[in-house]
């Protein structure tokens, strides 16, 4: 129950829906007070309006008898309103000199006197008979020679009468509109809402169908709203990278499982057939080799968790220096040198030493490789953060520049013994450490490999 309410509290559509609901509630508040404040700016007009039409219609059932005293005949609702016992509404009709003549309620005194020319019609704060104040206005009945006055006055024991009256009778008259257009509200905010999500509802069917067989498949860009275009793209190159990283892991653990089931099975062959002790030279060969593959497969992913750490630094001459050393005496076994040139003094740069120095050496011995015997492979030191390698081979052709870099590629697998690991885990580490290899060849020389890195470390002080 716990989880069901949790969900709904982070269900989008409630949110929007409440959001929207509160919206058109606070719509009708600031409507209702608006109204509240016009009718207290217009209360007082409205009242003023209100006996003067109440006087005129008065006047408009007063007539003068023989004897040539005022009478006032009403209809029966009028009659009603103007007998009630809490004598809220009361009329008089007074003569120049303001006595009383008529009225209702057996009223004998004037609730006030009779204005004179010019005075306002309006008088308010009368007492009478112990029942309040009242709110009246005098005016003289049109053709009554001598003149008349007709008095009518509403008292002020509810003062907000005349607002409860107006409330009473809009809510008798709409109610059942507010309640029709309330409902109407609601279900128009809950289906546009239903509506608007409908699209990121089909997307999350679609996403949720999406798994480690189904990775080609990508979320439609088409008719969905125009804000929800981005996380759709980002969610689709997100699956993209996935789907290439995954397909790289299949194809890897293909290629690792085809690599060492060859050298395996030689090995397992030779040990079945061995017949003396004379053959265990070419096994510790062979074992080389699988533990050369297995070191590259546990380097590359290594290499795939790399991850650099802040204000880490490498120099990158130093770095060329000890690979130098370290692969020094094999190629002077081999007839062949290992020459350092360049830059002479530290190359500061961002990264990891350590891993810098596998990539170099990768390339290395790729080049050492490739260069007959008597010739020399040369790593040049750039002061623009840049490590060549360059050999005295063949060179690299145009059309396997742009594979030599995948993994398990061998573009001559006779030439050299290896799994095809190394330039790829080169590459991967100049990957990132935010830089890249290119490929090209040195006039009068082989290939050239030149591992480039951001320069983004200041020079150390002198």
């Amino acid at each position: 129950m716990k989880r069901l309410r949790y969900l709904a509290s982070r269900s989008l559509a409630a949110r929007l829906t409440r959001r929207m609901l509160a919206i058109v509630a606070a719509s009708f508040l600031l409507l209702f007070a608006i109204l509240e404040v016009q009718y207290l700016f217009e209360r007082d007009s409205l009242r003023d309006r209100a006996l003067a039409a109440q006087a005129a219609d008065l006047a408009a059932h007063t007539s003068i008898g023989a004897d040539g005293r005022p009478r006032i005949d009403l209809p029966d609702a009028l009659e009603e309103g103007y007998s009630r016992p809490d004598r809220q509404y009361v009329y008089l009709i007074l003569d120049a000199e303001s006595r009383v003549l008529a009225g209702s309620h057996d009223i004998g005194a004037p609730l006030a006197p009779v204005p004179a020319a010019g005075e306002d019609p309006y008088f308010s704060q009368i007492h009478f008979s112990g029942r309040g104040s009242y709110y009246g206005i005098t005016v003289r009945l049109a053709g009554a020679q001598p003149p008349l006055y007709l008095q009518v006055a509403q008292g002020s024991v509810h003062p907000d009468v005349l607002a409860d009256s107006l409330v009473e009778e809009f809510l008798e008259q709409s109610w059942a509109f507010l309640l029709v257009l309330v409902l109407g509200i609601v279900a128009v905010t809950v289906w546009t809402v239903r509506q608007s999500l409908a699209p990121v509802r089909r997307l999350s069917f679609l996403a949720r169908n999406i798994g480690p067989t189904s990775l080609d498949r990508r979320l439609p860009e088409e008719d969905i709203p125009s804000e929800i275009v981005p996380l759709v793209q980002a969610v689709n190159g997100s699956l993209q990278r996935i789907e290439a990283g995954y397909r790289r892991e299949r194809e890897f653990t293909a290629n690792a499982a085809h690599e060492l089931r060859t050298p395996l099975a030689v090995l397992k062959a030779n040990i079945e057939t061995l017949a003396s002790l004379d053959e265990v030279p070419q096994l510790i060969e062979e074992l080389g080799d699988i533990e050369r593959l297995v070191s590259q497969l546990l380097r590359l992913a290594q290499v795939d968790n790399l991850a650099l750490r802040p204000g880490e630094e490498a120099d990158l001459h130093g770095v060329a220096l000890a690979v130098a050393q370290q692969l020094g005496p094999a190629a002077l076994a081999a007839g062949k040198s290992i020459e350092l040139t360049g830059e002479g003094g530290s190359v500061p740069v961002r990264g990891n030493g350590d891993f810098l120095a596998l990539a170099l050496r990768n390339l290395v011995e790729n080049a050492l490789a490739h260069t007959p015997r008597g010739s020399s492979v040369e790593i040049r030191v750039g002061a623009d953060a840049s490590l060549a390698v360059v050999d005295s081979g063949p060179g690299v052709a145009p059309a396997d520049a742009s594979r030599i870099f995948d993994r398990f590629v061998r573009v001559k697998p006779g030439a050299y013994n290896g799994a095809g690991l190394g330039l790829s885990i080169a590459q991967r580490i100049a990957a990132v450490h935010g830089g890249g290899i290119d490929v090209g060849r040195e006039p009068g020389r082989g290939a050239v490999f030149t591992l480039r890195l951001p320069e983004n470390v200041a020079p150390p002080s002198p």
